[in-house]
């Protein structure tokens, strides 16, 4: 048996405990949230899915993960909830390029506001990073940031490969295991 693998499983078992307890504590927590804003299933086992491949990528320690899953769900919402004002934004651009009574200062407005959002991002991620080399080697912390800035590709890459492979004769395992997830 590879010693290092099964050093690694107490780790991985207590960051993906952790993880369950944050995606299920934080809704209960939220205040006045819609029912859109609480998680679905599959974004929860999505979530999931990110915390086991952040913990095994990164080698976290128990204490490391007890530091750093908070974190790391702070961040992430924070960024949902600047992408979904991208998302906004890039609609009502959308409407904007399609109507003959737009006028420049209503464009000139709204790419403002996404510039000052990718900003934002870029400082939350920056801050985030900073935050965790505290306690994070500076090894991780250069792969957390290599995870992060891959995430969101990954991430569509799972989801497309799940849909794409119901009704196959692969277990759910063997597919997550497949595809680096």
């Amino acid at each position: 048996m590879n010693t290092h693998a099964s050093s690694k499983q107490p780790v991985l078992i207590f960051a993906l405990a952790i993880a369950i307890l944050l995606l299920h504590a934080l809704p209960a927590f939220a205040q006045g949230s819609s029912p859109q804003e609480k998680p679905r299933w599959g974004k929860e086992r999505i979530e999931t899915v990110i915390i086991g491949k952040f913990a095994s990528e990164l080698d976290l320690t128990p204490g490391q993960a007890e530091q750093f899953f908070p974190r790391f769900r702070q961040f992430q919402n924070q960024m949902e909830e600047l992408q979904r004002q991208q998302a906004k934004r890039q609609r009502d651009l959308e409407e904007l390029s399609r109507n003959p009574e737009t006028n420049r200062d209503q464009v000139n407005q709204l790419l403002m506001q996404q510039s000052q959002d990718e900003e934002q991002m870029t400082a939350s991620k920056r801050q985030f990073l900073s935050d965790v080399s505290g306690f994070l080697s500076p090894q991780q912390v250069s792969r957390c940031s290599i995870l992060m800035n891959d995430l969101r590709t990954h991430v569509q890459k799972f989801m497309d490969d799940r849909r794409n492979s119901r009704g196959s004769g692969h277990s759910k395992q063997d597919k997550t295991r497949r595809k680096g997830f």
